[in-house]
């Protein structure tokens, strides 16, 4: 869940302040922050160390919910919480109430910046991200238990270096984990949703489409990282 907020959260929270055309650049950063995340010490792991096939086959199940997760959330944004009278709807009039309320009581220049906040779309989102997350973790647990190795933690806690001395480190390790989300970038741009939403293509599968795309730079970078891991 930490990876995740940091690597993922964040940036969905911070890209609405970002003009239309740039958001999609988020996606390289996610990158960057991610295959940081990978390659930092961790004060879990497996025993007795599954294979590096089956390392790499755990972080693809603990991907793969965030598909059906994103469609998932599509799905209910357009109907479910679109519908005034149903229970979805209300609870998305609830929270855009609230969150009026809260920017009437900023300055002025900043209330009115914080009122074009997408603050629903940002929270379904998050939902989604942390339902993925949380079901990726328990079937990777659940992989890797399967298969006699047990999560255990480390007797001392594994030291981390500051954010300066692991880019000056490993400066070239960022860039390759960035990379892959060249592809899911330039798919959630402008010009990539217009090829995606092509007359006869289901609207819904633009998002799969993207989203399948992050789900493969991730594993792509969280290949790396592990490679790269402290």
């Amino acid at each position: 869940m930490r990876t995740t907020f940091c690597a993922f959260t964040v940036p969905t929270i911070l890209a609405p302040f970002l003009p239309a055309p740039l958001q999609p650049l988020r996606l390289l950063a996610c990158g960057a922050i991610y295959a940081d995340q990978q390659m930092q010490p961790s004060d879990t792991r497996f025993h007795p160390q599954p294979s590096r096939r089956r390392q790499y086959t755990g972080i693809m199940v603990s991907l793969l919910p965030f598909i059906p997760a994103f469609a998932l959330q599509a799905h209910l944004t357009e109907t479910w919480c679109a519908n005034p009278s149903s229970w979805g709807g209300r609870m998305a009039a609830t929270s855009q109430h609230a969150w009026n309320r809260f920017c009437q009581r900023l300055p002025r220049q900043v209330s009115a910046v914080a009122a074009r906040y997408p603050i629903n779309s940002v929270l379904a989102r998050f939902v989604a991200q942390m339902a993925a997350v949380s079901t990726g973790s328990m079937l990777t647990l659940a992989y890797h238990r399967r298969r006699g190795s047990q999560l255990t933690m480390r007797a001392t806690p594994s030291p981390s270096r500051p954010l300066r001395e692991r880019l000056q480190s490993r400066p070239d390790a960022y860039a390759i984990g960035a990379a892959p989300f060249l592809l899911p970038a330039a798919l959630d741009s402008r010009f990539g949703r217009a090829i995606l939403q092509a007359p006869g293509m289901p609207r819904a599968l633009c998002g799969v489409a993207i989203t399948s795309a992050i789900v493969g730079a991730a594993l792509l970078t969280a290949v790396v990282g592990s490679e790269n891991r402290s």
